[in-house]
This record gives structure tokens, sequence and C-alpha cells, in this order.
């Protein structure tokens, strides 16, 4: 093993160890020297991202190259990315955004992250393709859950139907309704969908609730009030 070899694993058994500082310590050192090898000085700056990382992260901090490629691995680790790529200006990456959301990402994730580019006002062209169908969108369009006809449509009618006498039941829909909005972006519902979206969520709360019997028992009062009407 020659030098550059030893100084390598030094500072891969540190970072093993779990000891980032003294790994740091060893790349700073290294990368001072007036004269380093092309192909070593490489592996160095690869460590030090990676050595970086790990001290961010300890931190409560995680860099920005180490968030993106989170976001190609698992849901948690895409929505925990997400969630802390949205603190940022999304401008500066919007071609890994592109990329990231091209590639059948988690769907969470992708709501979250193309409700952010909304919000900032991204003016880009973006592809998401979600179970196998493809999505064209500029997030500057999107129109926020909270404020689309179908949500506000759907909340009305889980009210009336609810706020009396099953709040617990409405607590429920309310959080599958806007769970439901989000991973439909970046579509959204218009306001002739509201009550056929609310009868949708109320039907899937009441199955484990209650065996659906509170959802056939309001789905029997709205086609009673349909006939009449």
């Amino acid at each position: 093993m020659n030098y550059y070899d030893e100084i390598l694993d030094q500072i891969q058994r540190a970072m093993s160890e779990e000891n980032y500082e003294e790994a740091q310590f060893l790349l700073k050192k290294e990368l001072s020297m007036p004269y380093i090898p092309e192909g070593f000085e490489q592996k160095l700056m690869v460590l030090k991202k990676e050595v970086e990382g790990y001290l961010r992260r300890e931190k409560g901090e995680v860099g920005l190259d180490c968030l993106l490629t989170m976001l190609q691995k698992k849901a948690d680790f895409q929505i925990q990315a997400v969630s802390q790529l949205l603190r940022r200006n999304l401008r500066d990456v919007v071609p890994e955004l592109q990329d990231y959301l091209e590639k059948e990402p988690n769907v969470e994730a992708a709501s979250l992250l193309i409700e952010g580019l909304a919000e900032q006002g991204i003016r880009e062209e973006f592809h998401y393709r979600k179970d196998g169908v493809e999505y064209v969108f500029w997030p500057e369009e999107i129109i926020p859950v909270s404020s689309s006809d179908g949500f506000l449509e759907a909340k009305r009618y889980l009210k009336v139907w609810l706020e009396n006498n099953h709040p617990d039941f409405l607590e429920l829909c309310m959080h599958q309704l806007i769970h439901d909005c989000y991973v439909f972006l970046p579509l959204h519902y218009d306001a002739p969908e509201g009550r056929f979206l609310a009868l949708s969520i109320l039907e899937k709360i009441s199955s484990y609730m209650d065996d659906g019997n509170l959802y056939q028992e309001i789905l029997s009062k709205e086609e009673k009030k349909s006939r009449m009407s």
C-alpha cells in the first residue's frame, strides 16, 4: 500500500467509525498540500462531499447534493428531501427536479414538490409520470389545493353531513380529502366533482370505521333528495 492508498484508507476508516471530524481534518490536510496527484485529488473531493454531508446531517442540516441524492431513494427519503428542498429557492435546481418528476417518483413526495413549485411561481415546463401516465404542467398555472373549487365543494358536503353528529368522521374525512387532492396534482377537481369526491371519501372512511353503515345512510338520503328534485 503506497502513501496515497494509506491516506484514503485512514479517511475511510474514520468515516466507518463515524468519526467525521477526524476524516474532515485528514481531508483538509491533504487538500492543502502543494502537489496532489489528479486521481488522488478526485477521490479526496468525493470523500470530502460525503463527510460534509454527514456533518451537516448531525447538525440538522442537509446539503443540496445530499438532498438531490435522497430523491433517488425510498419514499421516506424522498419526502424528507422534498420537505427540506421547499425551504430553498427551487429555481436553483429546476433541471434536477424535472428529471426527478419524470421517473415515477413517490406520489406523496411529488405532490408536495408540485405545490411547492407552484407556490414559488416557477415558469418552466415539467413532465410528471404517475402510474404510467405522463402529465405536462406549468407550476405557475396550478390551482392550490386549498382554493380549488372541487376541494371546497367536497369540504362543504362533508361538513353538512358530518359536522353536527359525527365530528370524528369529519376530522378523518378532511384528512383524507386533503391527501386525495394533493396526490391528484397537477390536476384539480372542479366544483361539479365535489359531491362525488365527498361521497368516495366518506365511503372509504366509513368502510373501516363502521363497516360502511354511515356511508350507506348518507348515500340513501342523497339519492332520495336527487329523486325529489
